[in-house]
């Protein structure tokens, strides 16, 4: 009886805990970088993992697609700095939250996103 209690009600704690551990073992298997988690977390809705802007937020907005030559602020590390921490009103939300060493690591992230990307 006891023994049913406590796995009731201790259930959600230790799914919550697993969860977590398992997005530790997915990034130590995928190797993915401080800069991949933060542009996963902050970026892919509109972006997508990939960088490419194909994803449901970002239909009908051609500067969503970060893969393409085509920058309308500037594709330099100083002009994405400031967008990222500055944003763009109506079409970007800012990150003033972000240090700048994580806003490197995202910029570090996306120029390797874009030297690895293939025919479009």
């Amino acid at each position: 009886m006891r023994l049913a209690k406590w796995l009731r009600l201790s259930a959600p704690l230790l799914v919550l805990v697993a969860g977590s551990r398992c997005d530790l073992i997915e990034d130590k298997v995928l190797h993915r970088t401080p800069g991949e988690k933060l542009f996963n977390r902050l970026c892919s809705n509109c972006h997508g993992e990939n960088g490419r802007g194909n994803t449901p937020r970002a239909i009908g907005n051609p500067n969503a697609d970060l893969m393409d030559d085509m920058w309308k602020y500037g594709d330099d590390r100083g002009s994405i700095e400031r967008i990222i921490t500055q944003g763009v009103f109506g079409e970007m939300p800012a990150h003033p939250e972000l240090r700048a060493a994580e806003v490197k690591q995202i910029i570090d992230h996306l120029f390797k996103l874009r030297a690895n990307r293939g025919p479009s």
